[in-house]
């Protein structure tokens, strides 16, 4: 059975140049140029470490270590299925044991996931993610390599952090929608909530411990942080600053009318931002830079029996390879979380709050619980992660430092990506930006 399929991949790839192979990523490339039948003979040629030879290239395929324990033996009796929901890339499900990602968009160099996946599960051994059974690269005569498709071992779910968190606190809303003004919300009301939250910045922690681990491979060996990278992350924050503060005044009218104050108030603090970054870079190094996952929020995270599986290593989708393998200080994966609860928060209550009355109800509940949470997740962080001396010892304080400054960074490339994609959004973080200029 294997050996027919896999011809027939054979023929097609001969009579497929690259740049074909280019233009089907753009579609989801896994299902019409292999279809059902063959899913189950690409994964039978990672696990024989198969090579195709191709007109300007070759086909790839390599396994892991981790390949037969999550294979099995009986993969090509599995049932394929491609899994609801939408996704940047075309996701296929072999029974309940495995999943083939396959990449709608090619690009050229080492891809970020592939090495963080081959890092965690063969060299580091972090449980907490999906772990890499195996991929399909195209390698052109030249030597450059582009990956078209990953196996990851499949992870049973109840869902990513994102939606578990905007329904609780929805329905924590909702809740006091009839209660009379002015009642007191109950001392311990998120313990069940911060209790999860504090069990995902363990594994947050324990993440970044797994990658700041002395080892050979200077892809991921861990290194001081010096004054060079502050002046770096100081530069970049600066040019996001002008750049979406830029984007903003040129497109504010098609900010939303009810988000327009804050736009106003933003362009307006423009020299107190540029000073807030100038403030927040001006600490002296302290700590070490690693390898990190680089987008990292509440939607690239799984819920699993009150535990958390991280997925999608991908990086920044709008960096560059070169600059999503770059080593970070693990504080960036930090203050994208924390944007990400601001983004709940602010999420939540436009969905609860239908007018200006509940907006002044529900708006103090709304910052409650992020203040709450935020607590949590990084004390939980600290005490997970502070034996490692990832960071100084003041660096997880608010408002001040590296964390500081990579919020900032982060709520305005949040809103340069909003004005360009989705302008209703744009108060959001709009809000951050002010929040920061408060502080």
């Amino acid at each position: 059975m294997f050996p027919c399929r896999l011809s027939r991949l054979q023929h097609n790839a001969h009579n497929s140049a690259p740049a074909s192979w280019k233009v089907v990523s753009e579609e989801h490339w896994l299902l019409p140029v292999l279809g059902m039948a063959l899913l189950c003979a690409v994964v039978a040629a990672m696990a024989a470490r198969k090579e195709v030879a191709m007109t300007q290239g070759k086909l790839q395929f390599r396994r892991t270590s981790a390949f037969g324990r999550l294979a099995g033996k009986d993969f090509s009796t599995l049932k394929a299925e491609r899994p609801r929901g939408s996704s940047s890339n075309t996701v296929v499900t072999i029974g309940e044991r495995l999943m083939l990602k396959g990449y709608r968009r090619l690009r050229t160099g080492s891809n970020p996931e592939l090495e963080m996946g081959r890092y965690l599960t063969e060299v580091a051994h972090y449980p907490n993610c999906a772990p890499l059974a195996g991929a399909l690269e195209y390698i052109a005569n030249d030597g450059e390599a582009r990956l078209l498709a990953m196996l990851q071992g499949y992870v049973a779910n109840q869902g990513d952090g994102w939606t578990q968190s905007l329904e609780y606190v929805q329905r924590h809303l909702e809740q006091y929608r009839t209660t009379p003004a002015g009642d007191a919300v109950p001392v311990n009301a998120h313990e069940g909530y911060l209790a999860l939250m504090r069990v995902l910045a363990v594994r947050t922690a324990e993440l970044h411990r797994a990658l700041a681990q002395p080892t050979e491979d200077a892809a991921f060996a861990p290194q001081p942080l010096t004054r060079a990278d502050i002046d770096a992350y100081r530069q970049r924050a600066i040019d996001e600053a002008r750049n979406a503060l830029g984007m903003l005044e040129a497109g504010s009218e098609h900010v939303p009318a009810a988000d327009r104050d804050r736009a106003g108030a933003v362009l307006a603090q423009r020299e107190q931002v540029l000073a807030r970054i100038e403030a927040l870079s001006s600490q002296e190094p302290q700590g070490v830079k690693i390898r990190i996952h680089g987008d990292y929020h509440l939607g690239q995270v799984l819920v699993t029996r009150n535990d958390f599986i991280i997925i999608d290593f991908e990086g920044e989708p709008g960096h560059s390879l070169e600059q999503r393998s770059a080593k970070q200080s693990p504080l960036r994966d930090v203050a994208g979380m924390l944007r990400s609860f601001s983004y709940v928060q602010h999420s939540a209550l436009r969905n609860v709050a239908h007018n200006e009355a509940e907006v002044a109800r529900f708006a103090p509940l709304a910052r409650a619980w992020e203040v709450d949470v935020r607590g949590a997740f990084l004390s939980a962080y600290d005490a997970a992660a502070r034996k490692a001396k990832l960071y100084g010892p003041e660096a997880l304080q608010a408002g001040i430092g590296l964390l500081g400054l990579f919020e900032l960074e982060k709520a305005l490339y949040e809103l340069r990506y909003e004005l360009g994609n989705r302008p209703g959004w744009a108060g959001i973080p709009l809000q951050g930006i002010l929040d920061w200029g408060a502080a």
